[in-house]
């Protein structure tokens, strides 16, 4: 074994037991009790056990976005009332491991999980889009039966609806509230079509999340006075931890390379603002 791959493996277990001692910190502070709707009746015995399952779920199924990032969402749909009507939405399930955590977040807030995914991996390449590329065609493909199997193990299923096709085929026709989205979709372009399709139908203060949070240029859009004018009439909502991510134990500083290890999410809400009104006289 080279020295390289010693030193690695040794920053990759110290890495391990940071997200290991985190797990009471998040059920403390992250699902912190004042800000979630007591209906939910989170008590710390409750956090600790979610938040230790979908720790351990992200080491069962090979996941793209760390278990804080679950946790994150969770505090936000566990601060929503449950009588605001919506669903939740995930476009992009890889092999289903954020989607058996997402399911066992809906148990909790007795709502109902449309998945949207071509369980095929990634689409091909559309022209001007700077994250695809041709040879990425077919990667983080994850088929339904495969998905279906690692939620019905790890998560609850019965909170389940998969919607199988490519995003500008399906999207277009979905016809539901929507509390709260996940998008991990890598491609701008696909960005684009959940933004355009899924924006209108999230309720007055529902969330956006997203996971390509480290690249600057994909958060643009939520920063775009262009494209939310154009689209949607509206000013641009911004995007909470752009390029680093949200505040949830993390260490992560950015820019992004491959050599770091990010832990975190991005989002913003309905009624978010992220344009500049000043100017001075």
């Amino acid at each position: 074994m080279s020295t390289t791959t010693r030193r690695f493996r040794r920053i990759r277990s110290w890495q391990e037991l940071l997200h290991v001692a985190s797990i009471p910190l998040l059920a403390i502070f992250t699902l912190d009790p004042r800000t979630l709707h007591p209906s939910y009746r989170m008590t710390l015995r409750r956090r600790l056990a979610l938040v230790f399952r979908l720790w351990r779920n992200t080491r069962r199924i090979e996941t793209g976005i760390s278990y804080k990032a679950h946790v994150a969402m969770a505090a936000k749909l566990l601060a929503t009332p449950p009588e605001v009507d919506g669903v939740v939405v995930e476009c992009g399930s890889w092999n289903g491991g954020t989607t058996a955590n997402l399911s066992l977040i809906c148990r909790v807030a007795g709502r109902q999980l449309i998945v949207y995914d071509s369980f095929e991996g990634l689409p091909a390449a559309e022209p001007g889009d700077r994250h695809a590329r041709p040879e990425a065609r077919g990667l983080y493909c994850g088929d339904l039966d495969t998905v279906r199997s690692n939620v019905s193990r790890y998560g609850d299923i019965s909170r389940c609806e998969f919607r199988q096709g490519w995003f500008a085929d399906t999207l277009p026709h979905h016809d539901r509230r929507i509390v709260l989205m996940y998008l991990d979709v890598d491609f701008q372009s696909s960005l684009h079509d959940c933004v355009v399709n899924l924006w209108p139908h999230l309720t007055r203060k529902g969330y956006t999340f997203v996971d390509e949070y480290v690249l600057l240029d994909y958060c643009g859009l939520f920063w775009s006075e262009s494209f939310w004018e154009r689209h949607f009439a509206a000013r641009p909502p911004g995007l909470m931890g752009s390029g680093t991510g949200v505040g949830v134990g993390q260490y992560y500083l950015g820019p992004f390379d491959w050599s770091v290890d990010p832990t975190s999410v991005a989002y913003t809400r309905k009624d978010f603002s992220g344009l500049w009104g000043y100017e001075r006289s």
